[in-house]
């Protein structure tokens, strides 16, 4: 099944950009977990990376979808706001399941932002109604 949009040339690109940006921000956090002095920037950018490109990645993959399916913007906002909601919640309340740290939630909501600015220029500049397919 397609959507009812498509993306345009430069918007498509720019979203495998923010993909794998976000998939090397991640391999270079993980894989500093393994060589202690491996670090990308400085010590405190490294260790809330994850947050910052998981974050991302998880908005742009999702917002995207649901622009190219016809979603309303609206819904888009929504999901950023309860993820950076979400990040909140977990990095200071849920501390039986994960260090508290609000830094991790401010980095995660620079990365929802970040995508957000990246999905309003989608919705606004980067969409084109799919062509009618051919019988």
């Amino acid at each position: 099944m397609t959507g009812k949009y498509r993306a345009k040339r430069p918007f498509f690109i720019a979203y495998l950009l923010f993909l794998l940006l976000g998939l090397l921000l991640t391999l270079g956090r993980w894989y500093g977990v393994f060589q202690e002095d491996f670090v990308i920037w400085n010590a405190e950018v490294h260790s809330h990376l994850s947050n910052f490109s998981l974050s991302m990645i998880l908005y742009v993959g999702i917002g995207y979808s649901w622009l190219l399916y016809g979603r309303k913007f609206g819904a888009v906002v929504v999901l950023g706001v309860l993820l950076i909601a979400g990040n909140v919640v977990c990095e200071t309340w849920m501390g039986f399941l994960n260090t508290p740290d609000i830094m991790d939630a401010v980095y995660g909501a620079v990365g929802v932002l970040a995508a957000y600015g990246y999905l309003f220029a989608l919705n606004r500049y980067g969409l084109e109604e799919r062509p009618p397919r051919k019988a």
